[in-house]
């Protein structure tokens, strides 16, 4: 299934017309991939797909395979890079943490192991992702604080420019909240692939 899954995101993703592959300008497009966390899918959608095949990226949604963790997957296909991110898990932080994953891959020299991805690879993008969306020392900064109240966790997600969303995933994977809090401020996306 996940065989089938790559060769559908391989066939869609030769469709998209991208330009030649520049990781310089992937890295300097960071903060306005960040920043489309507050928009909604259909203003961004479009931008970000954009913003990608500038950079040589060619972005494709697909349907989730069941029974399986899959978000996403990151290759080369000819002369671009391949992003596949699926449905799964609509939250908004699901998405964007997925994204900025993959980003991570591209970015950190991931696609070019002859070993495939290890789990040091995975937790280098997963690292990538979580200081991308909320620097480390500006979470830890927050979590010092200690207030986890709904008022503190939008003034705060306000405050760096990011979904709420966002915060309180973090805040829930890493054991500052528990996962019933606060779901109701994770956005959440309708994407059709």
């Amino acid at each position: 299934a996940l065989i089938a899954w790559a060769q559908k995101a391989k066939i869609e993703a030769r469709t998209i017309q991208t330009a030649h592959i520049d990781l310089n300008e992937l890295s300097k497009q960071l903060t306005t991939i960040r920043a489309m966390t507050v928009k909604d899918p259909k203003d961004f959608c479009k931008e970000l797909c954009e913003l990608l095949s500038n950079c040589g990226i060619a972005i494709v949604f697909l349907p989730h395979i069941g029974g399986s963790f899959l978000h996403g997957a990151t290759f080369y296909d000819k002369n671009k890079i391949v992003i596949g991110l699926t449905l799964r898990g609509k939250d908004a932080d699901k998405f964007w943490f997925s994204l900025f994953h993959e980003i991570g891959h591209i970015l950190l020299g991931h696609l070019n192991q002859n070993t495939g991805m290890d789990s040091t690879s995975e937790e280098a993008a997963n690292q990538f992702a979580k200081d991308t969306l909320i620097p480390q020392n500006t979470f830890n900064a927050f979590v010092d604080r200690g207030s986890f109240t709904r008022e503190s966790l939008t003034q705060f997600s306000k405050a760096i420019g990011i979904d709420p969303g966002i915060v309180v995933g973090r805040l829930q994977k890493e054991g500052y909240i528990e996962f019933s809090w606060y779901n109701d401020l994770k956005t959440k996306y309708e994407l059709t692939a």
